[in-house]
């Protein structure tokens, strides 16, 4: 192996560092840690969202499950039943019980 002459080595910097440089180093610094710091709090609130929407649909899916679901009359066949009573008396009994629900929830 060949010994280095510690003498011959140069004592200058390999690099160069541009004029005033270090003088507004603690501004961009703090820059950039509010950068990640806002960035961080979006990306919470778009999982939070994420996780919203997907509770609300699994949510949906148990409740409106595919193939059974309310079927809700159309203007044409609630226009032509003479009366409350008929249009109820066609009501199935799911019908029914939501129309219950939503009466005492809207104080009907």
């Amino acid at each position: 192996m060949k010994d280095f002459d510690l003498e011959s080595l140069s004592r200058e910097m390999p690099y160069r560092m541009p004029e005033h440089f270090l003088d507004d180093m603690t501004e961009r610094v703090v820059a950039q840690i509010g950068k990640q710091r806002k960035h961080r709090v979006e990306r919470r609130i778009v999982a939070l969202f994420a996780s919203a929407a997907s509770v609300a649909a699994v949510a949906l899916l148990f409740l409106h499950p595919f193939g059974g679901g309310f079927d809700i009359p159309d203007y044409e066949s609630i226009s032509q039943c003479a009366s409350v009573d008929e249009v109820l008396q066609n009501m199935t009994a799911d019908e029914l019980g939501v129309y219950s629900m939503m009466s005492n929830y809207y104080g009907n």
